[in-house]
């Protein structure tokens, strides 16, 4: 996930996030059938990695593999079709978080996306890389930037937490879900407990400077591994 700069120093919220772009209408079959495929194809790669044939994911929708190759011609097709709903997704997250009462929405946003990304095994490296586009990126960050910043004027963050270092919590999430696959699903809950409590600590004393924003976009902007199939 993307960052936003850190809050201004006097403790203000940065502006409010532009509207986000709407994807063009579909008719009510041809959505629902989208929703179908969609649905099917972030079951097959949980359950068989990024190696999940098309075929598999037709079968799984109920559709027949030529409308599959219609809607979606190739598997990276599919894939960036995936990795936009899962930052939509992510986006209503974030704003649902910003509605909690004060200092309890950023704690929200990192569980809820914790879950999110441990239903996205399979095709997690394409929403971290050029899959992603950059208003979704961008609307996101805006929103982290204001959860953070609402969590330390609060005082259940310390002060020297910036935004990119939210970003790097995001990470650690995504690495103990790939890590840990199946074999324990749930481990990703005691990290960011871990996490979290020491995000509450008064005083950190740390041992490196916080990522820029500059990094963490060159970071997020490397191109995924090509999918094979």
């Amino acid at each position: 996930m993307g960052t936003a700069g850190a809050p201004s120093p006097d403790g203000d919220s940065p502006p409010p996030p532009g509207p986000r772009p709407r994807r063009p209408a579909l008719r009510r079959d041809a959505a629902e059938n989208r929703a179908r495929m969609i649905d099917a194809a972030r079951r097959a790669f949980a359950e068989q990695g990024p190696g999940a044939g098309m075929e598999d994911i037709a079968r799984l929708a109920g559709v027949g593999p030529a409308t599959l190759y219609r809607r979606f011609p190739t598997k990276d097709a599919l894939v960036a079709e995936l990795v936009e709903v899962f930052y939509d997704r992510l986006v209503a997250l974030a704003e649902e978080a910003t509605r909690q009462p004060p200092g309890e929405g950023l704690d929200l946003f990192l569980r809820t996306v914790g879950r999110l990304i441990a239903g996205s095994r399979g095709y997690l490296p394409g929403a971290w890389g050029e899959l992603a586009r950059p208003a979704q990126v961008g609307h996101l960050r805006g929103i982290t930037d204001g959860l953070l910043a609402e969590a330390r004027r609060a005082g259940v963050v310390n002060e020297q937490v910036t935004v990119t270092d939210i970003a790097m919590v995001v990470w650690g999430i995504r690495g103990v879900v790939e890590t840990t696959g199946t074999a324990a699903p749930d481990a990703w809950q005691r990290h960011l407990d871990l996490v979290m409590a020491g995000l509450r600590t008064p005083y950190i004393a740390f041992s490196r400077p916080p990522l820029d924003t500059g990094q963490v976009d060159r970071m997020t902007s490397e191109p995924p591994e090509p999918h094979q199939g």
